[in-house]
């Protein structure tokens, strides 16, 4: 089949409004002029960190149950499955919703999950070191009202044999299998939290990754790891090697998270590597890094073969589409460095 565009795309990797060749290891963004989308394509938006707690909790306890998403819902409910990194835990604290010793320790109200479920988030990866900052108790209720909205989680379990099992959906008779695993835990009440937790346990994720890849009804599989350091300007070689590792294991993506700022994205063995996936729902103003990211839309057409596009961000506490040409310049140079 061939595909028109004012410029190609080798290796079929694509950007929202713009497009992708891969060339010695680089990935290069270049504009298009039209979707290659196929109808019977399975699209999965997967974005960065969201935080439900601090002001976003308090609208949310004051009844603005979809502030957080307000500007982005659409684009969210636009796909078959959307993904994000919830970078905070969903319980009752009888109205705090950040602590008032360490601004580092905060949580979302229970109804941060029907915040999600609004918005058309159908999955939440569980697995980062604010899963904890209230300990085992709000992890549990946590995990409930996602449960009770029919939000899926992947990456923690209050059985802990299953704190490293899949979460796995089903679209058009297709499968697609979610891990996660984080490699920080914030000191809060930490006693005991990877006893129920995916942490640091890269030989479980593997193993995890080796059961799915020989079951013929799974067609893809996408491993969210947070990891790294925050703020930074490219990849820990800790999360280089770990990604990569996945990915010679089996795995089709992976998608990252922790440094709170995009990261370039790599393509190993055709696989796409999304280091960073940067804020999203998270307000940290550090600069144009912490406030503008991206989501990644992940075109899935082929058994293990995965295509993706990129939508700039401006990320906070209601992130919505960035539209400004010389942001969106900046943000695709670092994506592509």
């Amino acid at each position: 089949m061939q595909v028109q565009f004012k410029l190609f795309i080798l290796l079929g990797i694509a950007l929202i409004g713009y497009a992708g060749w891969h060339t010695l290891g680089q990935p290069e963004f270049r504009e298009a002029t039209e979707n290659t989308t196929q109808p019977k394509s399975i699209t999965v938006l997967v974005g960065g960190d969201v935080n439900m707690g601090r002001l976003t909790g308090q609208n949310i306890l004051a009844g603005d149950i979809d502030f957080p998403f307000k500007y982005i819902a659409d684009t969210l409910k636009n796909v078959d499955i959307a993904f994000v990194n919830l970078e905070s835990q969903l319980a009752d604290l009888g109205g705090e919703t950040e602590s008032p010793t360490s601004e580092y320790r905060f949580a979302g109200p229970p109804d941060g999950a029907v915040s999600l479920a609004n918005a058309g988030i159908d999955i939440v990866s569980v697995a980062n070191n604010h899963m904890w900052d209230y300990g085992k108790a709000k992890l549990k209720e946590t995990l409930d009202n996602l449960r009770n909205n029919e939000v899926l989680y992947v990456g923690a379990s209050m059985d802990g044999n299953k704190r490293f099992d899949p979460a796995v959906l089903e679209i058009r008779g297709k499968k697609i299998a979610f891990l996660a695993m984080t490699n920080l835990l914030n000191g809060y009440e930490n006693v005991g939290a990877d006893d129920y937790i995916s942490f640091q346990n890269p030989d479980a994720i593997v193993a995890e990754i080796e059961k799915l890849k020989v079951r013929s009804d799974i067609d893809w599989i996408l491993v969210s790891l947070h990891s790294g350091a925050e703020y930074i300007e490219k990849p820990t070689q800790n999360t280089v090697n770990l990604a990569k590792r996945f990915i010679d294991a089996g795995a089709d993506a992976i998608l990252g998270h922790h440094p709170h700022v995009p990261l370039p994205i790599d393509v190993y063995n055709k696989k796409p590597i999304f280091y960073s996936l940067g804020n999203f729902a998270f307000w940290q103003p550090f600069g144009f890094w912490t406030e503008n990211s991206f989501l990644a839309k992940l075109i899935l057409e082929k058994p293990h073969e995965v295509k993706y596009e990129i939508i700039p961000i401006d990320a906070g506490w209601q992130p919505e589409l960035l539209t400004d040409e010389e942001s969106i310049n900046k943000l695709l140079s670092r994506l592509n460095s």
